[in-house]
């Protein structure tokens, strides 16, 4: 009878160890958007004396945190459980457009936020969508961006432009769709640079 009574003392403390024993959880990956590499950076005197000021872009409600999105069906965002963007990633496009712009060599000075000095020019963005898709047999990631250019004195707007593209992912995994991404993320700053280097120029031979 002792002897049961131990037993059950011992299940019962090896029951309530094993109530405080560490929770094993999958480790969070985080990932980023990457610069673009310093031989694309213009070694030319800039064409123009002006100063163009680019904001942070605005994320559309869905796509304002660090989650990482994806869509399997129409309409229905979700976020990957264990992997995120290291910030937000409107936050992660600014020094992208912002470093394209300077490749271009047209302006004297390129600024970003927070900025409080003068500028003639100033570019706004608005990060659309941001996902990769599992909706076809091979995943693909879409990014969506609408720029306006200013012009600071008058307030009145120069241009504005939606860009979209879409990227096919190499695999169907979180990975993937950052690799892609990437890429996604460099062509429309590309594309965005050249818009608004487009439309001042074309502005001045007006």
């Amino acid at each position: 009878m002792r002897l049961l009574k131990w037993l059950g003392l011992l299940l019962g403390v090896i029951s309530l160890s094993s109530c405080f024993s560490p929770i094993k959880t999958t480790p969070l990956s985080t990932y980023t958007l990457t610069d673009f590499s310093k031989n694309d950076v213009a070694s030319q005197p800039a064409v123009s004396h002006q100063t163009i000021f680019v904001t942070t872009p605005v994320a559309s409600p869905g796509y304002a945190s660090s989650k990482m999105i994806y869509v399997m069906i129409p309409y229905q965002l979700k976020s990957f459980a264990t992997n995120r963007w290291v910030a937000p990633p409107a936050e992660l496009l600014l020094p992208l457009i912002a470093n394209r712009l300077r490749a271009a060599g047209y302006f004297h000075a390129v600024v970003t936020s927070p900025f409080t000095g003068a500028a003639h020019y100033q570019l706004n963005t608005h990060l659309l969508k941001l996902q990769q898709e599992f909706i076809q047999p091979q995943s693909q990631v879409r990014l969506t961006i609408e720029a306006t250019l200013m012009n600071v004195a008058t307030g009145r707007v120069i241009a504005n432009n939606l860009f979209e593209t879409t990227v096919p992912a190499t695999a169907n995994n979180p990975y993937a769709g950052v690799l892609a991404t990437n890429q996604a993320a460099h062509t429309l700053s590309k594309q965005i640079a050249a818009f608004v280097v487009q439309s001042v120029a074309g502005r001045k031979s007006q």
